[in-house]
């Protein structure tokens, strides 16, 4: 089955994990065990994370913790490691004593900050290379601590907006050619590049689909959920506007295997801080987004509504024949749209019931957003599915329906909040 093929895969790496990390070299900034003994490190790799919600938390606290381990692994890079909030996040978190960023899973794991109000940023003790900051407080970044590669970590639908602005206003953050990883629910959307820039000094992306899991308690406190077994898959981004492959120039053929160096250097990083990592190619990316897309629209639609953690879709009849419905209408999308799943409608229900009850605790991060009358991420998951249906032609009555029913709780948590706030 679909994602049982996949966790073989997981267990695999698992096992294999102390003979990964004692035989790693990356293409960039790496200095092999060999050459470390005979002369000082001098490489860096600076790794950012946009977006501190479950996901961005979690990612940025293991490779926090890796980066403050770095002196005793010669084999992998000096990391530096950055998460950029919003002003008012930072300014609430940081007014506690002691800011913390902590995950709790089978084990507890803490970042703990000391705030420096001249750099107006958040630094882990005795970890100068690893700070939280906003991004209004990075306009004086010098040369030479450009990112290398960005995790974008916010919403889906704040995706497109935030990396617009990055481009036009914040462009000095990241070095010319830095990898975006698009870590987010959803397919994926980039907006394109300006005319007229070299394909060389174009940002490079990525796709990245991650079956860690994680609820946020409150900001900086996140409760984990696969963080030991679930994997993370990085694909290459098809980037509107991108010359077929017919037509590449020398430039963009370099480009793309520099991509792909960092893509497969980023996993190597992963998997040193125990984060289990792959890297695809783009069409095997393409039924891996398909997939979770599905799994999330047959999961999280349902669990808000019965307003329930996620055991809840595979407790009762009604409830899992609603997942089943969900399921037939968006496999005859992706037929349409010509993506092959690589595994059964049989397959996939039953994979989709396991996730949900192996993460049968866990509230979901769109009944998480309605409980806080916040927006949630409806329109990037069953609104691609009743939009590519529309598209096609293929009816797609049951998706349409808790579309209609999720947005419908979206405006009464927001007018709630407003009557609220005016009483």
């Amino acid at each position: 089955m679909m994602l049982r093929v996949w966790r073989r895969r997981w267990v695999s790496a698992i096992s294999n994990s102390r003979t990964l990390r004692a035989a790693i070299h990356f293409p960039y900034s790496i200095v092999t065990s060999q050459e470390a003994a005979g002369s000082p490190r001098t490489n860096e790799l600076r790794v950012g994370v946009l977006g501190l919600g479950a996901i961005g938390t979690i990612f940025f606290t293991r490779l926090g913790l890796l980066a403050n381990e770095f002196k005793t692994k010669n084999e992998l890079p000096i990391l530096h490691v950055e998460a950029f909030i919003k002003r008012e996040q930072f300014g609430v978190w940081t007014s506690k004593m002691k800011p913390k960023l902590s995950l709790e899973g089978q084990r507890r794991e803490t970042l703990e900050f000391q705030v420096h109000s001249d750099e107006k940023a958040a630094i882990v003790e005795n970890a100068p290379n690893v700070r939280v900051r906003t991004l209004e407080n990075t306009g004086e970044d010098g040369h030479g601590n450009e990112l290398d590669i960005l995790l974008v970590a916010v919403k889906t639908y704040d995706s497109v907006g935030v990396i617009r602005e990055l481009r036009e206003k914040k462009r000095h953050l990241l070095k010319h050619d830095a990898l975006c990883v698009l870590l987010q629910n959803g397919l994926g959307e980039v907006p394109q590049e300006e005319e007229g820039r070299r394909i060389e000094d174009q940002w490079q992306f990525a796709s990245g689909v991650t079956f860690v899991g994680g609820r946020v308690l409150r900001f900086g406190r996140v409760v984990t959920s696969g963080l030991e077994t679930g994997k993370t898959y990085l694909a290459p981004f098809d980037v509107p506007g991108m010359e077929k492959e017919i037509n590449v120039t020398r430039e963009e053929m370099l480009w793309r295997k520099e991509s792909d160096a960092k893509m497969h250097m980023l996993a190597r990083v992963f998997l040193a801080a125990g984060l289990h990592c792959e890297v695809l190619d783009a069409n095997e990316m393409q039924a891996m987004l398909w997939r979770k897309l599905i799994v999330n629209a047959a999961i999280n639609p349902v669990a808000s509504l019965l307003d329930a953690p996620n055991r809840s879709v595979a407790s009762t009849e009604g409830s899992r024949h609603c997942v089943n419905l969900v399921v037939q209408e968006a496999i005859a999308v992706a037929n349409c749209e010509r993506i092959s799943l690589k595994c059964s409608y049989k397959e996939l229900v039953e994979d989709i019931f396991e996730v949900a009850l192996n993460t049968g605790a866990n509230v979901c991060s769109m009944l998480a957003d309605l409980r806080r009358g916040s927006r949630t991420e409806i329109d990037a998951i069953t609104g691609r599915i009743v939009a590519g249906g529309k598209r096609h032609g293929v009816p797609t009555p049951t998706n349409e329906l808790l579309l209609s029913l999720i947005k419908a709780l979206e405006d009464e948590g927001t007018r709630r909040i407003c009557t609220s706030s005016v009483s």
